[in-house]
């Protein structure tokens, strides 16, 4: 559990520190700020994926042994993250921004749901030969999330300017 607790206040802190590093991108190109447009949507959405996964695991961290307070916080976690994507990624894409509303809607958005189910269903994880916890599993998701929020950052702010 100890290895764990370690684990998630390293995720919280890359997540926080990948969050922090968008903000002076989106500081940085004037266009991702804009509010109406697309590319103004995508920033918004690009900084909840490194904010709802970084609360997550800091949440995780209040009562490591308390399982309801880290199944509560990814079970948040993963619906805010899965609405924010599906509620933004039809503007981005309209915007120019098909690489980075794909990837959220094809990679990110699935991995969300599994986070859910994960939480709601621990267990899962149990099953013969798979050998690892349903904290273990959402440390492996979380870390794809990371994966892809870097991912999708990069194709937002290398995009050309409206």
């Amino acid at each position: 559990m100890k290895e764990l607790t370690a684990f998630y206040g390293i995720l919280a802190g890359i997540n926080f520190t990948l969050l922090g590093l968008w903000w002076v991108t989106v500081q940085e190109r004037p266009h991702l700020r804009s509010t109406g447009a697309g590319s103004g949507r995508a920033a918004y959405i690009i900084s909840l994926q490194f904010l709802v996964p970084g609360a997550a695991a800091l949440v995780s961290q209040v009562a490591p042994e308390a399982t309801a307070v880290w199944r509560t916080a990814f079970v948040i976690a993963g619906v805010a993250g899965a609405v924010g994507i599906l509620s933004s990624a039809p503007g981005i894409a309209r915007s120019g921004g098909r690489t980075a509303a794909r990837l959220l809607v094809r990679v990110a958005t699935p991995v969300y749901g599994l986070i859910v189910v994960v939480a709601v269903l621990p267990q899962l994880g149990r099953a013969p030969g798979a050998g690892l916890t349903g904290p273990q599993w959402e440390g492996i998701l979380f870390c794809l999330l990371v994966l892809v929020g870097a991912q999708t950052a990069w194709t937002a702010a290398m995009a050309p300017s409206e």
